[in-house]
């Protein structure tokens, strides 16, 4: 049985949501650069090694750079448009809970009513919070 709020839109603009995409996007991108770039460096430092025997090792390694290239052009976009999907995905998995969190705090605090209870997900990562939130609400609405 599916719960009766699902959350919708998957960026929500939240503070807590980019904070969560950024870290996502800086972890994902910074080892995918650096990878690149240390692939480069092999190519370039064997090209340098070896130029005391010009022409047919430079022969052999310039296709190969062609054939990199045409991968990184090929492949990146689409690797960064993944990439950027489950940043968004992950971040909502993480950020939403939260943002809902908020806003039902926040709606308790105004209206002052102790009888509305917090409602998350079964799967949300937060449900231990919400839980300790509710059985505070339930003490304070005893007293």
């Amino acid at each position: 049985m599916r719960a009766k709020f699902l959350r919708t839109k998957y960026l929500t603009g939240s503070r807590i949501q980019m904070h969560y995409l950024a870290l996502l996007m800086i972890s994902i991108i910074a080892p995918l650069v650096f990878s690149v770039a240390c692939l480069y460096y092999l190519v370039f430092k064997i090209m340098a090694e070896q130029l005391g025997i010009p022409e047919y090792i430079a022969l052999n390694l310039f296709p190969v750079i062609h054939k990199i290239n045409m991968v990184l052009l090929i492949g990146m976009p689409p690797l960064f448009l993944i990439l950027i999907v489950w940043g968004v995905v992950l971040s909502h998995r993480f950020a939403g809970p939260i943002e809902r969190l908020e806003k039902e705090l926040k709606r308790i605090a105004h209206s002052k009513d102790y009888k509305i209870r917090l409602r998350v997900r079964k799967g949300d990562d937060i449900k231990p919070v919400a839980d300790a939130v509710n059985e505070l609400l339930n003490s304070v609405e005893r007293k």
